[in-house]
């Protein structure tokens, strides 16, 4: 972060007062962890769900050199620093600084959304953008109210491109979001079930991936996948749109189903995809729609970054160990990814093992999605399945009902590690390892020395 402004400047774009300090001071950037102030840094005091760094204040205000809290806190300490900034808010304060700092860069910068798929996209359409000039995103999850607006404030006068992506898990997280960023483009990869737990059904899904429609820059276009039922209720709608997927009404239209190809406007773009799934399919082409919106017009310039696409660490990240192909798959879970995985893992070579944890947030509709997948699981052919968690017992209980054998159930993977790590050592067969984040299930291979070789995607 390098903002190249001063005092005065961002008392006015965060709507705050100067408490101490000259207008004209130099201001570049800021510190939010108090964990990792130094003196002389300028620090940031933002309140989180399950912490408020203004109760660190009389410990952090006399090392440093400035800061920007809440009036009420910053009434209460005994001394300030030589600069302060005063503001009723400070996450709406640092949202307001990115708006401001956003408006500063006159580039393409697309924004992406959905259910599934959107870290893949997200790293697919940097790697085009990458081919065509220096492109600025988002770094691992900074995709949420915090992590989207601190991201965007690392935009410098460098970039030409920006992709940034957008978490949401209630309504009115998109457009808070979005609305800070104004994409010149959005991508809505698909609306599937995930974070049901506070959405509550697959209806309020739609209206809050929906809501980056409507906070598009002027001019801005929406690239979004054709195929998806509730996404093509999109097509009556006026604005300015790319359409991608199977359908010969979509603009982008994915042609193989072996290899990636891929056409629009009559030319066809064909793509070595290693591990290329149906669902990295649908990520290609939403890629390369916002390519063309951002107008990198060149099929060369887009294949090439599709073939250079580096994916995301422990998203369908394929590891071997010994013989055995492992993929691991332990970022999250939800009904639509674990189909996706299952499907890629069908076509394998076997023994097959799969290895599965809780799809989390699912809330009321847990039993249901955690049962239909223990139906499923008695079809896959596999030569044992290992299920933990208490949300996992519903699919446990399915996968017997199917006449499914050889499976091994407990609350917690640590029943069966031991087994399925000697399995797994032993190098021989597929295994997929998959689970929601907060299941941890990368531990299954920690110290297994696995030797990273390429990745699916998702």
């Amino acid at each position: 972060m390098n903002l190249q402004i001063n005092l005065g400047q961002l008392a006015e774009a965060v709507k705050g007062k100067i408490l101490r300090g000259k207008p004209e001071a130099r201001f570049n950037t800021f510190v939010t962890d108090t964990r990792k102030l130094k003196a002389g840094d300028f620090f940031w005091a933002l309140k989180g769900a399950s912490y408020d760094a203004h109760d660190f204040l009389p410990d952090a205000l006399p090392c440093v050199s400035g800061c920007l809290a809440r009036q009420d806190a910053l009434a209460r300490q005994d001394c300030l620093p030589p600069e302060a900034v005063a503001v009723e808010d400070t996450l709406k304060a640092l949202q307001d600084l990115a708006a401001w700092h956003r408006q500063r860069f006159n580039i393409p910068l697309t924004a992406i959304t959905g259910s599934n798929g959107k870290s893949t996209a997200k790293e697919m359409l940097k790697s085009i953008f990458s081919a065509a000039g220096e492109t600025c995103s988002n770094a691992g999850n900074l995709n949420n109210q915090f992590g989207l607006p601190l991201s965007l404030l690392e935009l410098g006068p460098q970039h030409k491109f920006g992709v940034f992506e957008l978490g949401a898990s209630r309504r009115g997280d998109i457009k808070e979001i979005a609305e800070v960023a104004r994409p010149t483009c959005g991508i809505i990869t698909n609306v599937g079930p995930s974070h049901l737990q506070y959405f509550g059904d697959l209806e309020t899904v739609f209206e809050t991936k929906t809501e980056i429609a409507d906070c598009l820059a002027p001019g801005g276009v929406l690239v979004y996948n054709y195929d998806d039922p509730y996404l093509s209720r999109l097509n009556g709608r006026q604005f300015k749109k790319i359409t991608f997927g199977r359908s010969p009404e979509a603009d982008v239209r994915i042609l193989e189903a072996k290899h990636l190809k891929l056409e629009y406007d009559g030319w066809i773009l064909e793509a070595d995809l290693p591990h290329a799934g149906e669902h990295n399919y649908y990520n290609a082409a939403a890629a390369a729609g916002a390519a063309i919106a951002a107008g990198v017009d060149c099929c060369a310039v887009i294949c090439n970054g599709l073939e250079k696409y580096t994916p995301p660490p422990m998203r369908l990240q394929e590891v071997k160990i010994g013989g055995s192909a492992v993929v691991l798959d332990a970022y999250n879970a939800n009904p639509a990814s674990m189909a996706a995985a299952l499907k890629e893992m069908a076509g394998r070579p076997k023994p097959l093992y799969l290895m599965l944890g809780d799809m989390k947030e699912l809330g009321q509709h847990s039993k249901h999605y955690h049962t239909d997948l223990g139906a499923a699981l008695a079809h896959m052919g596999a030569k044992k399945i290992f299920l933990a968690g208490p949300e996992m017992r519903a699919a446990a209980d399915a996968y017997q009902r199917a006449g499914g054998k050889n499976l091994a159930y407990a609350e917690t993977p640590d029943a069966w590690l031991p087994q399925a790590r000697e399995l797994i050592s032993a190098g021989k067969g597929s295994f997929l390892i998959k689970a929601s984040r907060s299941m941890k299930f990368e531990r299954i291979i920690e110290g297994l020395e696995p030797n990273p070789c390429t990745s699916l995607g998702q």
